[in-house]
């Protein structure tokens, strides 16, 4: 190997500029040297190896989660909306109700006064005949009393 007439600064490329750049770019770097121990490669690729596997597995697991739960979600999500559908409807039914049914309260009203008027009369009734019993059977031992006091003056 022969000394360049160059010094150090100048191959770094600090004193000539571009001649001094190609000079060093063309060099290749060293490739870096493997440890003493060819088990401590095989264990680093191996650690690095069981790393991405793991980092693999975990992502595969995430995204199985992920469509599953979503499948569930869009299950529980298309129900809901079905019966939020169905809500409206119903309400829809319920507010037209409720003009028919303020446009009848006049006639409900007046079905109950009816049937209190009805058992008002019942009522009066069963009290009525009861006080024409009573006198029927005051008047029958009026006359009982009647004809045995007849009967001892004569």
């Amino acid at each position: 190997m022969a000394k360049d007439s160059t010094s150090k600064k100048d191959r770094k490329g600090k004193g000539k500029g571009k001649e001094a750049e190609a000079e060093v770019s063309e060099k290749p770097l060293p490739t870096p040297r493997p440890g003493t121990s060819g088990t401590e490669n095989v264990l680093i690729t191996n650690r690095r190896q069981a790393s991405e596997q793991f980092q693999k597995a975990a992502r595969a697991e995430k995204a199985y989660r992920a469509k599953k739960h979503a499948t569930a979600a869009r299950a529980n999500y298309n129900e809901t909306k079905a019966h939020f559908k169905e809500a409206r409807a119903h309400f829809a039914r319920g507010c037209k109700g409720i003009f028919t049914v303020v446009r009848a309260v006049p006639y409900l009203v007046s079905e109950k006064q009816e049937a209190r008027r009805r058992a008002r009369d019942q009522a009066r009734r069963q009290r009525d005949l009861e006080r024409k019993k009573k006198l029927e059977e005051a008047l029958a031992r009026q006359n009982t009393v009647d004809d045995d006091d007849r009967s001892d003056m004569s």
